[in-house]
This record gives C-alpha cells, sequence and structure tokens, in this order.
C-alpha cells in the first residue's frame, strides 16, 4: 500500500510540475484529489441479526489522488486516467482498503460521416467502500453481497457511428466486463452486449429505436444457502428493443419517453425464456456551467455483478449538481432513489421465473463550498450518505420441511468531511451527475440537438450520433 501511494504522489506532483509543456502539444494534465475524515455505523456492511453479526461503527478517513491525461488532435480525442484510493478505520484495522482504478478512452473521426470511440478500463476494490469511493452525483444504486470482499473488475467497450444524413444517424456499440471475488471459490461473473441504434433528429425532437443483446456467464452461483456443495454456473441472455423519444422544453431542460419489451432466456438449465415491458421516462435539466438534474423511472433487466443475478428492476432516481447560495459559493450535489429488483431463475418446477425480492434505498448528498476565485477547483464538502438495503428470504426444504430463511438487511449511515481539489483549473465543466442508462451503452440518452444541421460535419469535426457519445462510459 505504501509503494502505491508513493507513486501517487509522485505523480501529482509530475503533474503540477509539467502541464505547462504539455499543453503546447495539444495535451493536458491534470491532478486531482480528494481526502476526507468521517465516521460509520456500519464498517464492514454487516448485516442486521438473525441473518448476520450486526452493524459496528467506526471513524475512518479517506484519500484519493489522482492523473488525468487527454491529448487531442483534430480527428482524435484520447484521456487517459489513474486513480489511487484508501480507506483507513480506525478501530477495524481489518477492515482498511486500498484500491486502484485506471481508465482510457478516445473518439477518433475515421471519415466526415463516421467516428470510433474505444474504451478500456480496470479497478481492484473492497466492497464496503466500493460506494464511498464514488461522487454523491454518481453513486450506485444497486443491491450488493455486504462485507469486506476484495474484487477485480475490468471492461473493454468500441462504439462506431454513422450519419448517413444531417437528420440522421446510426450507431453500434459492443461491451465485455468482467468481475472476479478475490475469495476461495470466486463468484466471477462474464458479460457481453452488443447494441444497435437509429436515431432521427427534428428541430426540437429526436426519435430513435435501440436493439440490445447481452450475454452473461456466472461462476460458482450458489443455488441453495442451506447447504454447502450446491454451487453451479449460469449462463442467460438479454434481448432488450425499445423506441425512444426525447423532447427539448426550453432551452435547458429535455425530456425523454422510452417504451419497449425485453426478453430473458436461460441457456444453460433449459428454463425457457420470460418476456416483460422495459420502458424510462425522465426529465433533465443542463447547464452550460456544469449543473444538472434529472428525474427518472425505469424498468429493466441488467446483470447485478454483486448478488450474481440478472435482476428485473424498478428504479426511481433523483440526481442533482446545483447552486445553493452564489454569493456564499455554496451548491450541492447528490443522488437519492429507491429500487425494487427480482433475480431471474429457475423455479421449483424448472421454469424460469422471479426470485426473492431485494429493495434497496440510497441518498447521498454534500453540501459544497468551492471558492474557486482564490483556490482553482478547490472545495470543502459536507457529506452523508445512507444505505438501506433488505433481500426477502428464500423458502427452502429442510429435511423434509418447508422453512422460510429471514430476510436479509444491511442498513448503513456514513458521515464525512471532506476536502477536493485540482491542478491546473479544468476550465470546462462537466456534468457531475451519471444520467440514467437503463438499456445499453448505445442506447438513446441525452438532450437532443434542436436544429438538423444543415450541412456535412467539416473535416476533422466528430458527427453527431445517438451512441458515440456514450459508448466510450
Amino acid at each position: 500500500m505504501r509503494s502505491g501511494r508513493g507513486i501517487a504522489v509522485a505523480a501529482f506532483g509530475c503533474a503540477i510540475l509539467t502541464h505547462h509543456d504539455a499543453r503546447a502539444q495539444d495535451a493536458t494534465l491534470h491532478g486531482v484529489f480528494t481526502g476526507s475524515i468521517g465516521v460509520t455505523d456500519n464498517v464492514t456492511s454487516a448485516a442486521e441479526p438473525p441473518a448476520g453479526p450486526g452493524p459496528e461503527a467506526d471513524g475512518l478517513a479517506t484519500a484519493s489522488p489522482g492523473l488525468i491525461f487527454t491529448y487531442t488532435t483534430p480527428r482524435t480525442a484520447q484521456t487517459l486516467s489513474y486513480t489511487f484510493s484508501t480507506s483507513l478505520f480506525f478501530r477495524h484495522a481489518e477492515a482498511s482498503s486500498y484500491s486502484n482504478v485506471a481508465a482510457w478512452t478516445g473518439r477518433f473521426v475515421t471519415s466526415p460521416r463516421t467516428s470510433l470511440t474505444l474504451g478500456a478500463s480496470g479497478s481492484q476494490g473492497q466492497l464496503n467502500t466500493f460506494q464511498l469511493e464514488q461522487t454523491p452525483g454518481t453513486t450506485t444504486l444497486q443491491g450488493n453481497a455486504g462485507g469486506t470482499t476484495n474484487f477485480v473488475q475490468g471492461s473493454f467497450n468500441e462504439g462506431f457511428s454513422f450519419q448517413p444524413s444531417p437528420v440522421w444517424s446510426l450507431g453500434q456499440a459492443a461491451t465485455f466486463a468482467i468481475y472476479n471475488p478475490l475469495r476461495d471459490r470466486p463468484q466471477r461473473t462474464y458479460s457481453a452486449a452488443n447494441t444497435l441504434t437509429a436515431q432521427r433528429a427534428f428541430r426540437h425532437d429526436a426519435a430513435s429505436l435501440a436493439l440490445s443483446v447481452g450475454y452473461t456467464h456466472f461462476d460458482n452461483v450458489d443455488t441453495d444457502p442451506t447447504t454447502a456443495v450446491t454451487y453451479a454456473s449460469r449462463d442467460q441472455l438479454v434481448s432488450t428493443l425499445v423506441a425512444s423519444w426525447q423532447h427539448d422544453l426550453g432551452r435547458r431542460f429535455s425530456s425523454q419517453l422510452d417504451v419497449g419489451g425485453v426478453v430473458a432466456t436461460d441457456l444453460k438449465d433449459g428454463a425457457g425464456s420470460l418476456a416483460r415491458p422495459a420502458g424510462l421516462a425522465a426529465l433533465r435539466y443542463t447547464h452550460e456551467r456544469g449543473e444538472a438534474a434529472e428525474l427518472a423511472y425505469a424498468y429493466s433487466a441488467t446483470p447485478n455483478v454483486f448478488l450474481q443475478q440478472i435482476q428485473l428492476s424498478h428504479m426511481l432516481t433523483l440526481r442533482a449538481a446545483v447552486p445553493v447560495h452564489a454569493a456564499w459559493h455554496l451548491s450541492v450535489e447528490g443522488s437519492a432513489g429507491a429500487q425494487l429488483a427480482q433475480p431471474l431463475e429457475p423455479n421449483a418446477e424448472g421454469d424460469l421465473d422471479t426470485g426473492p425480492t431485494t429493495i434497496a434505498v440510497l441518498t447521498d448528498v454534500a453540501l459544497l463550498w468551492s471558492p474557486v476565485i482564490v483556490i482553482p477547483d478547490f472545495a470543502l464538502a459536507l457529506r452523508y450518505q445512507h444505505g438501506n438495503q433488505r433481500t426477502e428470504g428464500r423458502t427452502v426444504e429442510i429435511e423434509g420441511r418447508t422453512e422460510k430463511l429471514p430476510d436479509t438487511r444491511v442498513v448503513r449511515n456514513t458521515l464525512l468531511l471532506s476536502v477536493s481539489g485540482a491542478f491546473p483549473r479544468q476550465m470546462a465543466p462537466g456534468s457531475r451527475i451519471l444520467m440514467t442508462q437503463p438499456f445499453g451503452s448505445a442506447g438513446p440518452s441525452g438532450t437532443p440537438r434542436r436544429e438538423p444541421t444543415p450541412s456535412e460535419p467539416l473535416e476533422g469535426e466528430a458527427p453527431a450520433s445517438a451512441g458515440a457519445g456514450d459508448a466510450a462510459r
């Protein structure tokens, strides 16, 4: 851990010393840092009795230095980033963890009408600190197994866009990801997906159609928690077809309505298929200064690598990053949401059905003070995070008797005082919240163009596309 900290600190210093020379070569190097101190009432995200040992409170400190390197030419744009994070608990040293996250994205204009995006990322960390390492506006609302399990994961994505006319665009995107928890019997997850999109832009609207097919393989699924030798692999296929309509509601507001269906198929156990509707309704606000907000509801089928399940889920989320008092340099950013999810698995008759329900609630909000005139991109934040997850107990056969296992409930509250900064100042602010993306990385999202471009893109200029911007995420 000490060697990792030294590398990160040295790299941060290098960013400060070399950014002027890099900028002269169409390249920039930014150093970023976040540190915090706080308390939590559940160090290891342990389940409450009788399903678990119960929570224990502790104080913690975190540090997260990183580097962001960007290189641009008239036809390319590339970003390479690395972040080292450590979380230290004062009384429970065994729960302390560190993580490394590295990512690369590249966008290439291959012709006046086409563009290619590529991306790769890898990370290593620990489940009990997973959500604390994300910013409040991007925190993942997803059930997890809790505990202090270490894991590694990696992903690769590719996207291609083609604009045959000023108002039509076609997109394709593929992703591959692997998640590997580091335990004696690793419950690895492999997933691959491909998405095709077609979009028609109007003056204030955009209509699109997205077809996504995703394959997921789960290793060592525990099919019976009452015994020790009931591990099996599972292969499932999820196909989604969604029609989308996006509409401008003025200069900064937009709406989106998606309607479609999803078909899930169990490939290994021969449990057949299950069809369900799929949809999204969202209201969004965006501002040139980086302020943004979104209220969204989605019903979709997505893999949950932490629970080794493909879940049918209802999800309602509110994300925002907006100013509170401009004169005092105060702003607020955060996420609030609820998810009701059911796994797709074979039932007692061998047919594909839904399993025990998991309900997850998350609130993650921060009040920021950012006197950017004095110190570029410097901010103090008071952050509060509340998570509450309850998974319904399974009904099992024990010695000829039918019994219901207890529900598993994990509750965690965390309060942090953080300081963050970046050098040199990032003059072009980006969105500090994560917009809803339920139907694949190339699915319809974001604000449509208000005016179809009357002419072809300029040489070196990237054409607009339904999925090009999201494929690199």
